[in-house]
């Protein structure tokens, strides 16, 4: 199996970097829609009826889970900040992977070194 170049492995790294910068607006957490009362006692939903539609973020902040109400009039932009923030941890988790695949080719040179110049002495 032929081993990827460390300057290769570093070339992808700066390109995602690079997609990084470019990088818009985001918001860190899932999106997701939720079923509520609006707190109205004259509505359905306040006497067993549907509920309304909610959207929230959801996000874990201390340990502990964080909830944030979205206006309706902001869903859109909210859906493309959490979309945004989806793409960016793709991109680090890809930056983290091809990190250590410079690491473990930088080891698998050093091994051959070592092994090379070991049997450049036996050889003598």
């Amino acid at each position: 199996m032929r081993q990827t170049s460390i300057a290769m492995l570093e070339k992808q790294i700066n390109a995602r970097i690079a997609k990084l910068g470019q990088c818009k607006q985001f918001i860190v957490g899932s999106l997701v829609e939720s079923k509520r009362k609006c707190g109205n006692k004259n509505c359905q939903c306040a006497n067993g009826g549907e509920l309304h539609n909610a959207h929230i973020i959801t996000k874990r902040e201390n340990g502990k889970t964080k909830t944030i109400y979205i206006p309706v009039g902001m869903l859109e932009k909210v859906g493309e900040w959490s979309r945004e923030y989806k793409k960016i941890k793709e991109l680090i988790r890809e930056i983290d992977q091809l990190s250590e695949k410079v690491i473990a080719a930088a080891k698998e040179r050093k091994k051959a070194a070592v092994r090379a110049a070991r049997a450049a002495r036996m050889a003598k």
